[in-house]
């Protein structure tokens, strides 16, 4: 499905940014919200504390280290596989860039991190979460160029259900290892998706000029 004309896209875009907006007001400068601790104890109570160390590696896949790791063996796929400048680019600059656009908004909302956090995560803000917004644009993004590669529905509804479920267990495993508030999760993935329809976009766009060109050279 091309999301540039998908009406259900743009209107899930629209409504995304509304809400994130809503979000920024609620949470700016404001540490818990009276709901959250209700969510965070009633999330806790699912995980015993021996799921911690599944949780952290989950955690890691949403790291910088982890972040890093993965947008490294990506990058050759595209390179020599697949030829696909125009991917590695858009590739980069979504996932680079929208590090730095969530520092900014951190720094911007100001929102400290819970009381819970580990001291080497306490110096930098805590909405919106940066392992649900960069997890989101990394494996959403992978997701969408490996789907190309993908003929049956059926193996691209696996893809799909696959990178949205890794998406959401980097999500919990903020809540439960106390690195953030629920809503910091929530404005990741919004902010993340708005973001990653950007570069999508940008993407298949170019990609598109790009075809068309070298079927002009060709004839």
């Amino acid at each position: 499905m091309d999301i540039r004309n998908s009406k259900m896209a743009w209107g899930l875009l629209v409504l995304s940014f509304l809400f994130f907006i809503i979000l920024i007001v609620a949470v700016n400068g404001q540490e818990n919200l009276s709901f959250e601790t209700g969510l965070t104890e009633f999330i806790d109570t699912l995980f015993p504390a021996s799921f911690n160390p599944f949780w952290k590696g989950i955690s890691y896949l949403g790291d910088k280290m982890g972040i890093g790791i993965i947008a490294l063996l990506f990058i050759p796929f595209l390179w020599w596989k697949k030829k696909d400048y125009t991917g590695i680019a858009a590739f980069v600059l979504c996932v680079g860039l929208g590090n730095e656009l969530n520092k900014w908004v951190k720094d911007l909302v100001a929102r400290p991190r819970p009381v819970t956090a580990d001291a080497m995560e306490t110096d930098s803000f805590s909405f919106p979460s940066g392992h649900a917004m960069v997890g989101l644009l990394l494996y959403l993004f992978i997701a969408h160029i490996l789907a190309n590669e993908i003929k049956r529905n059926v193996g691209k509804l696996i893809l799909a259900a696959a990178s949205f479920l890794l998406i959401i267990l980097i999500g919990i495993s903020r809540i439960v290892l106390g690195a953030h508030y629920p809503t910091d999760v929530i404005g990741g993935y919004l902010l993340g998706g708005i973001w990653l329809f950007l570069w999508v976009s940008l993407y298949e766009t170019f990609k598109d000029r790009l075809n068309k060109q070298e079927k002009k050279v060709g004839t």
